[in-house]
């Protein structure tokens, strides 16, 4: 199942919230080493975990437990592509009420590894979509590794490159956006296929 948790019912999500902050730093610093701030602790938030925020979370149906999780935010408020990666895109990055940008897609590393991965990934692309229609966004905005671009066109996604493939901090990544019409739906739906024996890394993005 996928809830949507905007700040005002953070409260009642406050643990599988908090799973989603121990599993971002068991994956993105412990498992690939990302030097991230207050990297030493046990969970990993940064200063873009902040009031606008909105968080889509895969959860277990049986037991409720964070399987894996997605960041949202309004381009209208502080952002890591207008701020963290300003220079991927000098010219400026879109912005607007109908644009949001995602971070911080994680999977549970132990309950949702390998083709179980791919299938909250899954998850969380429909999840992200119905979000877009419910709320008027027509575009997300990402920064990616260039090696994870083939894994969003194999969802289903349309992308458009914001900028060129850049080094940071080691890794080539570059700036996207994600296009949401009212065919997105059934691109996914297309695209969803067995995952017997698929396993894939939670890279996609920053």
């Amino acid at each position: 199942m996928i809830d949507v948790v905007d700040p005002s019912a953070r409260w009642r999500f406050s643990q599988p919230l908090l799973e989603m902050y121990h599993h971002r730093k068991r994956v993105f610093v412990d498992q690939l080493g990302w030097n991230l701030p207050g990297s030493g602790g046990w969970l990993e938030l940064d200063e873009f975990d902040h009031d606008y925020a909105v968080y889509l979370l895969a959860r277990d149906r049986g037991d409720g437990a964070h399987l894996g999780s997605v960041r949202l935010i309004p381009t209208t408020r502080p952002h890591m592509l207008a701020t963290t990666f300003a220079a991927l895109c000098p010219g400026g990055a879109p912005e607007g009420e109908d644009i949001w940008e995602i971070s911080r897609l994680v999977t549970n590393p132990v309950r949702a590894s390998g083709a179980m991965s791919i299938k909250v990934h899954r998850m969380l692309a429909h999840g992200l979509t119905e979000f877009a229609r419910l709320n008027g966004v027509r575009g997300y905005i990402l920064v990616a590794e260039v090696s994870r671009v083939p894994a969003l066109l194999a969802i289903g996604w349309t992308v458009r490159p914001l900028s060129l493939p850049s080094l940071f901090h080691g890794e080539t990544v570059q700036a996207l956006q994600i296009e949401i019409d009212e065919d997105t739906s059934e691109r996914l739906l297309r695209r969803a296929q067995p995952i017997e024996g698929r396993s894939g890394a939670s890279r996609v993005a920053a």
